[in-house]
């Protein structure tokens, strides 16, 4: 597996975890004569990163891969819902758009998957380096350890809501089989481990911006591995299940985490907080806004905005998007969801540097709604549907549509390009509207992607035993 150079974390991004934005920012580099030049300033040797002192370029480096993963592994995965549509001139970009998802050659697959594995292992390496400086009394903050367990948090729960089975053990040298897809719920135990971590250094440093963060991951990691639950591993031909809301009420639940999140947000002030990478011409640029913005392999899909697309390709409709073209109504106003309306305007306005969020106020307030209506709480929901809808000083939710409607529309307006559409329409038996009938996506709910077949032909388990990476 692609797990990237550890020597290359030293040459990361300055990043600051503020309370809306996780932001990237270069690291100023002595101009080099050449990439190959052996002089190079920018190389450093991987035994300096035992130096306590790099702590904080290691925990930026990790920042960085975790920003780049996300920015790549995005456009598949949105390309194989409704929130893209492919027009472009790639077949591979068609495959997704039809509902192919889990063919191990995609090539667009197969390009994100080693930025992902580069990701989870880049935290795993950085949390167990700095973690031992810590454990020695001479790492120079705590906060470059605690925000390295938010990363790392992150690209697990990423890998979880990406693929349907993936090698967590390998390392540069150490090659491990994968989990198999039965045993892929771990990986959202360990981002639950990585995150409890964290907020327990953040509440001893007074960190609240960063405790904020994780409780909001740790929120996220218990509600994910719920909904992967849900369905069978592997995926196999069947059904929507059958109770398909979220209901982690307990005391250690992902309800209690979210409402912990929501306190502290609105402790800090920030009722409308968002855990967002910001990305530039000079930090980490991202995959999905070139595709979308710069090469024009695809458009946001038609379920979303105006002109029609109504087949792979687009043949049938304009290709062109602007922001005034919404189709997405909120039931209540039937004015263009304000929210979405915004990220659109955002994401398009900004070509490949166009902000992507990973943690909202928004997402706890549905987990909260969620729980809620799961439980036959429809007063609690209507409360907490209305907390976020006043984010945007919307019309309050009284009933109608009825509950179950009402939080598939807010899900679908308020996690708009964050990762969270494919198990959605898994769940609520929701066809996205270019799956062909006889499609994996529209058979199979809860087919993620695959191992793909960079890794296939260089792990030897998989090459030995190829059904333990299916």
């Amino acid at each position: 597996m692609n797990t990237g150079s550890a020597a290359s974390l030293a040459r990361g991004f300055l990043g600051a975890t503020g309370r809306r934005l996780a932001v990237l920012l270069l690291v100023g580099m002595p101009a080099c004569s050449g990439l190959l030049d052996v002089k190079n300033p920018n190389n450093v040797n991987e035994s300096d990163l035992n130096n306590p002192a790099s702590a904080a370029s290691q925990a930026n480096g990790a920042l960085s891969s975790l920003a780049r993963a996300w920015g790549i592994v995005q456009t598949p995965y949105a390309v194989a819902t409704d929130e893209l549509t492919w027009i472009g001139s790639r077949d591979a970009w068609q495959t997704l758009d039809q509902g192919t998802i889990s063919e191990p050659t995609n090539e667009f697959v197969d390009a994100a998957f080693p930025f992902v594995g580069e990701a989870r292992w880049y935290a795993d390496a950085t949390i167990k380096r700095l973690a031992g400086f810590a454990a020695r009394g001479v790492l120079p903050d705590t906060t470059d350890l605690t925000r390295v367990y938010l990363y790392g948090a992150l690209a697990y729960i990423m890998v979880g809501d990406m693929f349907n089975n993936f090698p967590i053990g390998s390392d540069k040298t150490n090659i491990a089989p994968p989990l198999g897809p039965a045993n892929m719920g771990q990986v959202f135990d360990t981002a639950i481990a990585y995150a409890t971590r964290g907020i327990a250094l953040a509440q001893a440093t007074g960190d609240q911006d960063n405790e904020l963060a994780l409780t909001a991951a740790r929120a996220v990691a218990k509600y994910q591995k719920a909904l992967w639950a849900l369905f069978p591993h592997p995926a196999i031909a069947g059904p929507p299940p059958a109770a398909p809301l979220i209901n982690d009420a307990g005391p250690t639940g992902a309800t209690a985490d979210a409402n912990a999140a929501l306190a502290l947000a609105a402790t800090l002030g920030v009722p409308d907080w968002k855990y967002r990478f910001a990305y530039s011409v000079n930090t980490v640029t991202t995959d999905i806004g070139f595709e979308v913005n710069q090469r024009l392999e695809m458009r946001i899909g038609a379920v979303y905005v105006y002109p029609d697309c109504t087949v792979s390709g687009c043949t049938t409709g304009g290709k062109t998007v602007v922001v005034d073209s919404i189709r997405l109504k909120d039931p209540i106003t039937n004015a263009p969801d304000p929210d979405f309306t915004a990220v659109l305007a955002e994401f398009l306005g900004n070509t490949n540097h166009g902000p992507l969020t990973m943690l909202s106020a928004r997402e706890m307030h549905l987990i909260v709604a969620e729980a809620a209506l799961a439980a036959g709480n429809n007063p609690g929901f209507t409360t907490a549907i209305n907390n976020l809808r006043a984010l945007n000083s919307l019309t309050p939710y009284s009933g109608t549509p009825v509950p179950l409607a009402m939080l598939q529309y807010e899900r679908q307006a308020n996690l708009f390009l964050q990762g969270r559409r494919l198990l959605d329409l898994h769940r609520f038996g929701v066809r996205a509207d270019l799956w062909a009938a006889g499609s994996e996506a529209a058979l199979r709910p809860g087919v993620l992607f695959p191992i793909t077949i960079t890794e296939l032909l260089a792990n030897p388990y998989c090459v030995a035993n190829p059904t333990s990476c299916e």
